[in-house]
């Protein structure tokens, strides 16, 4: 335990700059990419065995559903088909998080990559919902953005 807290203690401390007169920071200058994906249709759906599996509050990453956190709104996660996960071929990981635009206020925004649809869909995405909160929904034409940083060489020669 000791050394963990000491390793942990090392870790901050180098990320710390300090700011002197003529001194210079460490911080480096990074690029962000911008990877877009289309999907034709956008689904809510609802963590009972209907429309899952025999076990429905957990999460093809394997991450257990914390239904009061779902319930009070603060998991913003979601499933996409198939042709889109790493695991099948495609170029999103479980875990990514995902900027979604609808044009729908109430959903646009970061969702977080938990599951996988059924295999006969593609080009799709659900959204993990309370079903007290919202059962039903459906849009169409949403683009979804994962934004990669990648750190920027500063060396000259």
């Amino acid at each position: 335990m000791k050394k963990v807290f000491l390793t942990a203690i090392a870790v901050v401390a180098s990320a710390w700059t300090i700011n002197l007169p003529g001194a210079t920071t460490s911080r480096k200058p990074f690029a962000i990419i911008h990877e877009r994906f289309h999907l034709d249709t956008l689904t809510v759906y609802n963590p009972v065995r209907q429309q899952c599996d025999h076990d429905p509050l957990v999460t093809a990453s394997n991450q257990r559903i914390n239904e009061q956190k779902l319930r009070r709104g603060q998991l913003r996660w979601m499933a996409l088909s198939r042709d889109m996960i790493h695991r099948w071929g495609g170029k999103l990981h479980y875990g990514d998080t995902l900027t979604l635009k609808a044009g729908d206020p109430s959903i646009d925004g970061q969702w977080i990559l938990q599951d996988t649809m059924h295999k006969r869909f593609r080009r799709r995405g659900d959204l993990l919902f309370a079903r007290m909160h919202r059962a039903l929904g459906r849009w169409t034409n949403v683009t979804i953005t994962k934004s990669h940083y990648y750190p920027l060489s500063t060396e000259t020669n």
